[in-house]
């Protein structure tokens, strides 16, 4: 009787973790099919392009490139998408390799802004190989912006993901740090495997001169020195702003001063106009 007792009490618990499997799976099941029915930037109809923007050094020498998306909409007019995140890593490659046709290969930095989900994902090791082997000469820098909920995030995947494309030769920067204390709070756990902060102008312009800020330019420039981490500071629009970095003595600079965000494709299309011109 006894015996009976516990294999009924063994079918039991064998029913139960069946029962708690298969809710596991249908769970994990559906959250994947929500994931790609919300894929926005997945869908192939969206006409996505990446625009260029220079970064030049203290002497005025381009030193960079900066892949910006943008998006065609219903007005004509190619803006920042929505939804960056739901952009999958292969039709970022897709989207680079005519970006990478359109751009001189010079040995300067070519900086690819990505975000959390794109670099936790499997694929993330692939794409860096393969954006590294295709723009040699060119340097591979990937960029980050830190957000709230940074306490919700795989620490540990996010970092050992960065140090393995860091082994490659990738350099890893942390985008638009600005003037709260949160900013700090929020990529302090990523200073370790970081080798550049970008501080933009428009997190650091006061509106009323007794305004106080947390954190000022000034703050991050020691804080990267500390850490031997390059500053570069963007969002540079005129004379004022450019006499601040020289007073600061931030080298790499960035902003419409040195030029707007460009469509390389537009240059590779009258060039290739040009070549159908037939000679005189």
């Amino acid at each position: 009787m006894e015996t009976l007792t516990q294999l009924e009490h063994l079918l039991l618990w064998i029913s139960l973790v069946t029962i708690s499997v298969f809710l596991i799976i249908i769970v994990i099941y559906y959250y994947r099919s929500r994931k790609r029915s919300n894929n926005y930037l997945g869908k192939q109809q969206l006409e996505l392009r990446y625009f260029i923007q220079n970064q030049v050094d203290y002497h005025g020498r381009l030193i960079g490139y900066e892949c910006l998306l943008r998006e065609h909409d219903a007005d004509g007019e190619w803006r920042l998408p929505r939804e960056l995140e739901t952009l999958p890593l292969q039709r970022v490659i897709f989207l680079l390799q005519d970006t990478f046709k359109s751009l001189s290969k010079d040995p300067i930095t070519l900086s690819i802004n990505l975000e959390y989900e794109q670099i936790v994902s499997d694929e993330f090791d692939y794409f860096v190989r393969w954006a590294i082997s295709n723009i040699e000469p060119m340097h591979l820098n990937v960029e980050y912006t830190a957000g709230r909920n940074s306490e919700l995030l795989n620490k540990r995947r996010f970092k050992h993901h960065i140090q393995a494309a860091r082994d490659y030769g990738m350099h890893f920067s942390i985008d638009n740090v600005g003037s709260e204390l949160s900013n700090l709070n929020d990529i302090e756990w990523m200073l370790p495997v970081t080798d550049t902060l970008k501080c933009s102008m428009r997190s650091f312009r006061k509106t009323d001169p007794d305004e106080w800020l947390d954190l000022n330019l000034q703050f991050w420039n020691h804080l990267s020195q500390e850490r031997h981490i390059k500053l570069v500071l963007t969002g540079i629009e005129d004379k004022q702003d450019e006499a601040l970095a020289q007073q600061l003595q931030i080298d790499i600079r960035q902003g419409y001063l040195f030029g707007h965000p460009i469509d390389p494709h537009i240059n590779e299309e009258a060039k290739n106009d040009n070549q159908k011109q037939p000679k005189k």
